[in-house]
């Protein structure tokens, strides 16, 4: 086992089998750019379900994976294109990446984004940009030794556009990428309010034993519907205010400041309502709204945030 110690405060990533030669990489806390990952290990290669988004914490992964096994990472999955779940990708030599084609696209137009004006703190390291070499739409299988890995899309926008779920039938696991926050506020900017809502029925309709989700800790059993339930509901909280905003006559961000948080002040990265409140203000039907564009959303963001920029700590 990794110890992976990359700041004190939050401790290391966690690796942990969940099923038989699977395992999650779940980094505490989970907020911005502190994803999780996940393997599978074969008898002579292994699958990686997503990187993550510094160099120092891409290598802190390989070296975890390295702690289990010898073998190389021969396919890599990106289940979306956001740069925390990509930046990785050349690390991974000889892996094959394998992505929606819609993620590819987007990788392919923003390259490595500079984020040192939002981020002013994270030591990315150096990176290099590298692309998924097979795209699917739809679904496809890849296959580990006798275990068969299936990769589906949702058919719409959710998370992303091109957002991919891997699930392990004969193990019951579900990768679920950036459709799930466990602990953490979800982040409907570069999708959909709606689109991610109707994902979770689809997460929950595979009956999985084992969640890893994009963010935040694993979980099973019981923990599942728990978990479900209260991503639901923050949506639909999220929907509910864009109709009261609607109704009187409020900018997102007006609402978002006028907007108690409520049962879900406790989740991670709050400042997110008022980015998601632009989405849900272009899906409402009944909204005199024109989209923004993503820079002034999030500026609406840090308004929201008390002037100050989202806390990353990566």
């Amino acid at each position: 086992m990794s110890t992976n110690h990359l700041h004190d405060n939050l401790g290391p990533g966690l690796l942990e089998e969940v099923a038989a030669g699977v395992f999650s990489y779940v980094q505490p806390d989970g907020t911005w750019f502190i994803n999780n990952t996940g393997f599978i290990v074969g008898e002579r290669g292994v699958i990686s379900i997503d990187t993550t988004s510094t160099e120092r914490r891409n290598r802190a992964y390989i070296d975890a994976i390295a702690s289990v096994t010898s073998n190389p990472v021969t396919l890599l999955v990106n289940t979306h294109h956001h740069a925390d779940h990509t930046h990785g990708n050349y690390l991974f030599p000889e892996a094959t990446i394998i992505s929606h084609s819609s993620c590819r696209n987007v990788m392919l137009a923003t390259g490595i984004p500079d984020y040192r004006a939002a981020f002013p703190s994270v030591e990315w390291g150096s990176l290099e940009f590298r692309a998924p070499d097979v795209t699917f739409e739809g679904n496809t299988q890849i296959h580990l030794d006798d275990l068969t890995v299936d990769l589906f899309d949702l058919g719409y926008v959710a998370h992303t556009d091109g957002d991919v779920l891997a699930w392990l039938p004969d193990r019951g696991v579900l990768f679920t990428g950036d459709l799930i926050f466990h602990g953490g506020t979800p982040f409907a900017l570069f999708g959909s309010v709606q689109g991610t809502l109707d994902a979770l029925q689809v997460i929950e309709n595979k009956g999985a034993e084992v969640v890893v989700p994009g963010h935040g800790p694993a979980f099973s059993g019981a923990q599942i519907q728990q978990v479900l339930n209260s991503q639901r509901a923050y949506l639909e909280f999220v929907q509910e205010t864009a109709t009261e905003g609607i109704r009187f006559g409020r900018t997102p961000v007006e609402q978002a400041l006028e907007t108690e948080l409520g049962e879900f002040e406790d989740m991670t990265d709050s400042e997110r309502l008022a980015g998601n409140l632009h989405v849900a203000y272009r899906e409402n039907s009944e909204a005199d709204y024109e989209w923004v564009g993503f820079d002034s959303a999030i500026a609406d963001m840090i308004v929201f945030n008390g002037g100050k920029l989202p806390h990353c700590v990566a």
